[in-house]
């Protein structure tokens, strides 16, 4: 594998799109990466003055448990509040369990106004507000 490939297998994409950030992740998965991943969309999300986050999984390699149970401290750390809105959307079944313990912890704390979704479609309705059109 040449590097061109690899870094298109590592990558985190963070993007303004008018009324929310989307969020795309490939590759590898673990607290750093994580961690570096939520830096980057609360730096989007004060530049662009919004508190929409579309999130797009795409990675090879599922959370540690306490990887994902430390999710709490990554979004303390980045300053992550109920005033953001996290749609979530993991594209890669093998790697979902882990997610789905971050959205569990993070509900079960009340510290996130966010879901885990089956598709964009789905998300991009809930987060936009738009799930009764």
């Amino acid at each position: 594998m040449d590097r061109s490939e690899q870094s298109v297998r590592d990558e985190i994409i963070v993007e303004y799109k008018d009324n929310y950030i989307h969020v795309r992740h490939y590759g590898k998965n673990n607290y750093d990466i994580s961690l570096d991943l939520w830096r980057r969309v609360m730096a989007a999300c004060e530049q662009y003055n919004c508190f929409n986050i579309l999130g797009e999984n795409y990675t090879t390699t599922e959370l540690s448990t306490m990887d994902a149970f430390n999710h709490l401290k990554i979004l303390e750390l980045v300053g992550l509040t109920l005033k953001h809105r996290v749609a979530w959307v993991s594209h890669v079944k093998e790697t979902t369990r882990g997610i789905e313990f971050v959205e569990t912890v993070m509900k079960n704390r009340g510290l996130v106004n966010g879901r885990l979704f089956p598709n964009i479609e789905e998300a991009k309705c809930w987060l936009l507000g738009k799930e009764n059109e």
